[in-house]
């Protein structure tokens, strides 16, 4: 198939352009090409802002695509852009999160809204723009469903070339040799998923017969608490840092998620599973994987202040 990406060459959209290679589609990337990172595959590219997209329908037009994957919309301007810039009939997948669901705005709130796991059926946020005033997968999502796409609600995504550093948190204190992390409850249930198995939901998506108009949840089948996760990186890692339990309250910024949450994210992904024949693959791999790619690629800048964790480790 000819597949149009739109945006996010560095992360997901990456991994969805090598996939699709791999798979025999032909890709064209399409984004602001202010940068053009290394290490993306050897096909074409369209360069322009989002905003100009529907002044530039022929160039979309020529490229004959059968399928379009919106990688990053961000909201009902930027999906409008891009659905007035298609050609019509094409196949349509928009990617979104697990964040349009009640429970992310009661985690936000601090209160217990609903039951997990979450299925595409759970209610939606009521309120908009909880995370700033350029993202909203509630308003993409609108838009895209009323064309007939698939919506691919997405974990929190982790993998080589994530620019959110998940693994940050206990990375930068192995990195500066620290002996101890102080940790809190560590209950938290974050639904996750593996970049190379998001664009493998993609590809289930392209090979399915089923029709758009449809949202999916593209999750882990397990999901870890905070403090396991924690574990689980440090296991990776190949590291030998101590959690030392310490009260909520005295936890560093950056480690918040591992103390007390009100409200779970843990989404259920079986809908997937039964529709698109999805899984996910071994955990344990991808977690070597990514970090391991994330230790030979730390952020240009990461604080070696560690202050707050000496005084929640003395305070207990």
């Amino acid at each position: 198939m000819r597949v149009i990406v739109l945006g996010g060459t560095w992360f997901v959209g990456r991994a969805i352009a090598h996939a699709l290679v791999a798979a025999g589609h032909i890709p064209l990337l399409v984004h602001r090409g202010r940068d053009e990172p290394a290490g993306l595959p050897d096909v074409e590219h369209l360069h322009h802002e989002r905003e100009t997209w529907p002044d530039r329908r022929a160039d979309f037009a020529s490229f004959g695509a059968d399928a379009v994957i919106d990688v990053s919309a961000g909201n009902a301007t930027g999906a409008r852009a891009a659905l007035m810039a298609l050609p019509p009939g094409v196949r349509l997948i928009a990617l979104s999160s697990v964040d349009v669901y009640r429970a992310y705005e009661g985690m936000l709130n601090h209160r217990q809204t609903d039951a997990v796991p979450l299925t595409e059926d759970s209610p939606l946020r009521t309120a908009r723009y909880v995370d700033g005033p350029h993202w909203e997968n509630l308003e993409l999502e609108e838009l895209y469903l009323t064309a007939g796409a698939t919506i691919l609600r997405l974990g929190a995504v982790y993998g080589e070339h994530d620019y959110q550093h998940r693994f940050e948190p206990v990375l930068r204190r192995i990195r500066a040799g620290r002996p101890r992390v102080p940790v809190g409850t560590g209950s938290f249930l974050f639904s996750r998923v593996y970049v190379g198995d998001v664009a493998q939901a993609v590809l289930a998506v392209l090979a399915s017969e089923r029709g758009g108009g449809e949202c999916f949840n593209i999750v882990e089948a397990q999901t870890a608490p905070m403090r396991l996760f924690y574990e689980q990186v440090i296991a990776a890692a190949g590291a030998d840092l101590e959690l030392v339990r310490v009260s909520d309250d005295r936890l560093p910024a950056d480690l918040r998620s591992v103390g007390a949450v009100d409200q779970h994210l843990l989404a259920s992904a079986q809908k997937a599973r039964e529709v698109l024949g999805w899984r996910d693959s071994d955990r344990e791999t991808a977690m070597r994987r990514s970090v391991r790619w994330h230790l030979n690629n730390p952020p240009l800048e990461w604080s070696d202040d560690f202050s707050q964790d000496d005084a929640a480790l003395r305070a207990g």
